[in-house]
């Protein structure tokens, strides 16, 4: 099985950071590709990140009130192999907090197997 770290991505206009409000999994959990992970509040608003993979939860970086850098590792996947999951060059479908929290954004492949949004 291959492991997966999620970098918290761009939420909007460069920010540099993210405030977690809420996780939506706990370690151990199984996920779904675009299924609720962590609610994230910037400077302007509280955006609903989706996972980015299919796989189990090993690991969350931080916890609720807790600041995380963008680009910091934010939680690490374990793949389910089965499953088709997004390339890394796609939309995240993640919202940017402008007309009701359904922007997009999108990832760029990165060195090391982790997705780093720009």
């Amino acid at each position: 099985m291959s492991n997966k770290t999620f970098l918290l991505p761009d939420l909007g206009e460069g920010l540099p950071d993210a405030e977690i409000v809420e996780w939506h999994v706990k370690v151990g959990d199984s996920v779904e590709l675009d299924g609720p992970l962590v609610s994230m509040e910037t400077a302007k608003a509280v955006v609903d990140v989706p996972s980015p993979y299919t796989g189990k939860v090993t690991k969350l970086h931080g916890g609720p009130g807790d600041v995380i850098n963008t680009g910091a590792a934010l939680a690490e996947f374990e793949l389910d192999p089965n499953a088709v999951q997004r390339a890394e060059a796609s939309d995240t479908g993640h919202g940017h907090g402008h007309g009701g929290g359904h922007g997009v954004g999108t990832q760029d492949p990165a060195p090391d197997d982790r997705v780093v949004a720009s």
